[in-house]
């Protein structure tokens, strides 16, 4: 095997990580996912930055890339992927206690205010898709990942177009200052049956009670997600305040998991919430090379009614004074309370975090996953600088 150069092994070390995510990468994906190299993290005799057109170049010539990474349809993938990608954590069928991300939400048969943990990764394997004309049924499962992007970028886009009717609801809920969709759902990376990953941004003093709406409008509306119902079903295990829009856990994962993460709306004030949140943020440069602000809208928010904004501003105003303070303050006792005499908060491999700041619910966090693969895949090929990554902070 040939001696990478820095920018062969930048550009490895980026088609790894969304190789274990089962997500080929285009040469200009490369580039804008680029995931920065350890002299850059610590500042230690700092390396260029890439350009696109180096990296174009690199894919065209290097030797080292060519003799580990496989293309089609310009979509680049690791070879022999086989080794550690047929157990993915994020595509093989567990049993409910072992499977990824969990999603908080209100149990049947509860009452409206006390919450319990619920599984949101409890997902069925999807039906592998028919093979086109000419395809083999011993095709090289290094090509099927690119097919699969495919078909999955058809599932995101139903996915969003069933889920615009959700959120256009969602506006009446009042002390909401940003809707995010967040995880594969952000990135586009879903399969049909996945559920719809959401990051709430709530007014400060009032994050219990919008987690309290959300949940009970997505009962309302069926469209919660529980057990085994997953598709197209809504998982809200994320809220932050305005005043508390950075994310402390810092890590690979988290950098990648956040820097795709998109705003449902597209007004001015949730473009410049959405802003200050990519500005709190700014700690994904130590891994990503070219994180940058979002200057251009998403094509898939949509506009904010004004009826809707009225009556959730009126349903605010109704409950700013000392009555939402003391449902504040209940609806935190009550959900607090039943949070923490959940077992699956001291579950090895995930973190929930329960503040008046942040509420996050990932018991079990593909992170767990993740990271380990990835440290392990950079060694095997001999490019130790980059596997020596960090969770950011799971429990142990």
């Amino acid at each position: 095997m040939s001696t990478p150069t820095q920018l062969e092994k930048q550009i490895m070390a980026t088609v790894v990580y969304y190789d274990i995510l089962n997500y080929p990468l285009t040469s200009f994906e490369i580039f804008l996912y680029s995931i920065k190299s350890e002299k850059n993290i610590v500042g230690i005799g700092q390396c260029p930055v890439p350009t696109a057109e180096k990296i174009i170049e690199a894919l065209d010539k290097s030797v080292f890339l060519q003799e580990n990474l496989g293309q089609k349809l310009g979509f680049y993938f690791l070879k022999n992927r086989n080794d550690y990608n047929e157990n993915s954590p994020l595509e093989r069928g567990r049993s409910r206690s072992e499977r990824g991300v969990f999603c908080r939400g209100f149990h049947s048969g509860d009452s409206p205010v006390e919450p319990r943990l619920q599984d949101s990764a409890n997902a069925k394997i999807n039906t592998p898709q028919p093979l086109s004309r000419g395809e083999s049924k011993t095709m090289e499962p290094s090509l099927d990942i690119v097919q699969e992007r495919l078909n999955r970028k058809k599932i995101v886009d139903e996915k969003w177009k069933k889920s615009r009717k959700i959120f256009w609801i969602m506006q009446i809920i009042p002390f909401t200052k940003l809707v995010m969709a967040s995880g594969s759902f952000a990135l586009g990376n879903t399969r049909k049956d996945s559920d719809i990953d959401l990051m709430i941004v709530a007014k400060k003093g009032r994050i219990w009670t919008v987690r309290t709406f959300f949940t009970l409008l997505a009962i309302v509306l069926g469209v919660r997600r529980y057990k085994d119902k997953t598709e197209d079903r809504i998982c809200l295990n994320h809220y932050i305040t305005d005043q508390s829009l950075k994310i402390p856990f810092e890590s690979l994962y988290t950098a990648n998991l956040y820097y795709h993460i998109l705003s449902v709306y597209s007004s001015e004030k949730d473009k410049e919430m959405f802003r200050q949140f990519q500005e709190k943020n700014d700690w994904m440069k130590k891994y990503l090379e070219n994180y940058k602000f979002s200057e251009i809208e998403s094509l898939r928010s949509i506009k904010r009614n004004r009826i809707l904004s009225a009556l959730s501003g009126f349903f605010g105003f109704i409950l700013s004074g000392k009555e939402g303070d003391y449902f504040e303050k209940k609806m935190s006792q009550i959900q607090s309370n039943r949070i923490k005499k959940d077992p699956l908060n001291l579950k090895k491999g995930g973190r929930i975090t329960i503040s008046d700041d942040q509420l996050e619910f990932h018991p079990d966090s593909h992170e767990s996953h993740i990271i380990p693969k990835f440290n392990q895949k950079m060694m095997e090929l001999g490019i130790p600088e980059f596997a020596n990554q960090k969770d950011s902070g799971l429990n142990v």
